[in-house]
Formats: structure tokens, sequence, C-alpha cells
């Protein structure tokens, strides 16, 4: 326990976590849900949410990686 309060102390793990909980939260909608099919814009905007969220959680943990190292 004390491992990850250690390593989630930091804003900016903190924040990778959130992304890539956001991120298991809309695929997991994406699979569930049937909204985006009679409102597609919506279904064009869910689904490229994934792919951004990803490569922001990438930048934010890459971004934690480097201040760990200092």
């Amino acid at each position: 326990m004390r491992l990850l309060r250690r390593l989630f102390g930091d804003g900016l793990t903190r924040a990778a976590l959130i992304i890539w909980l956001i991120i298991i939260g809309l695929v997991a909608f994406n699979f569930r849900s049937t909204l985006p099919e009679p409102y597609p814009l919506f279904g064009v905007f869910d689904f490229l949410m994934v792919p951004v969220l990803f490569i922001a959680g990438g930048v934010v943990f890459i971004l934690a990686i480097w201040r760990f190292g200092k």
C-alpha cells in the first residue's frame, strides 16, 4: 500500500491513472452502448476520444517517468 501511495502521490502519475480509467470506461461504454448508432456525431466523438486519451496518457506517463528519473 505504501508503494502505491508513493507511486501515485505525484500529480502526473495520478493524472495518468485517471486518463487510463477514463479510457477503460469509454471502451466499456463503446462495447455496451447502442447510443452512437442513432446519434452518429456522438459516436464519432466517442470513438475518437479513445486514441486521443491514449496519446495524452502516454505523454503524461512519459513525463512522470522523466520526473522520477531526476
